[in-house]
């Protein structure tokens, strides 16, 4: 017998947020797991995980870029019309606006804890970032046809690439707490990383 397309298609949708929700609750106890604690956690085949990703790195990244989604609609609710100054302001107001610590420290906690010179979770830390950058590009060039998609590209990576270097700086700094001294040392260091990306050197 065989599963109408559309029926396929909702099954598929619901074993990939399974895994989703079931990894995004490992991490929240903050599990290492493995493919079969996933499946097990899931209620899904190790088979199936393959299916809808190449590797549990694969899934927690995803999990992780879902968090930075919080950022996006951010973007999203804060796009105003306007040229290429109007663009930088509007990311650089979302950015202020969004509880990036919070999602920092989810992250850092998704992955254990890690050092810079700890090269798996930096990969996936990166991977997380630029995936989000990606999607913020995609949406300004929709959202300001008549900036040049190259200029929308190198803004956002410039932002989110600063935010990689704050947010490490914050860790080491604060090991990813979320408290007020913590938040203020954040919110003083985007500031300077907004100011410097908008001058330039």
């Amino acid at each position: 017998m065989t599963i109408p397309l559309d029926r396929r298609s909702a099954l598929k949708a619901r074993h990939r947020q399974a895994i989703l929700d079931a990894a995004a609750a490992l991490i929240g106890e903050g599990v290492r797991f493995s493919v079969d604690q996933l499946a097990d956690r899931a209620d899904v085949s190790r088979r199936t995980i393959f299916n809808h990703f190449v590797s549990v790195d694969d899934v927690v990244t995803t999990v992780c870029t879902e968090m930075l989604g919080q950022a996006i609609r951010g973007f999203r609710d804060t796009f105003t019309a306007g040229g290429r100054p109007s663009m930088f302001d509007d990311i650089a107001e979302a950015l202020r606006a969004t509880d990036v610590p919070s999602i920092i420290g989810f992250i850092w906690h998704a992955l254990g804890g890690f050092t810079p010179d700890d090269p798996r979770p930096n990969q996936i830390f990166l991977a997380t970032f630029s995936r989000t950058a990606d999607e913020v590009a995609r949406d300004l060039a929709v959202r300001y046809p008549e900036v040049d998609p190259l200029d929308a590209a190198v803004l956002v990576s410039s932002l989110m690439n600063g935010v990689v270097v704050v947010a490490k700086h914050w860790i080491a700094a604060t090991d990813a707490a979320t408290d007020d001294r913590s938040r203020e040392l954040w919110n003083h260091s985007l500031d300077r990383m907004i100011s410097t990306v908008r001058t330039g050197y």
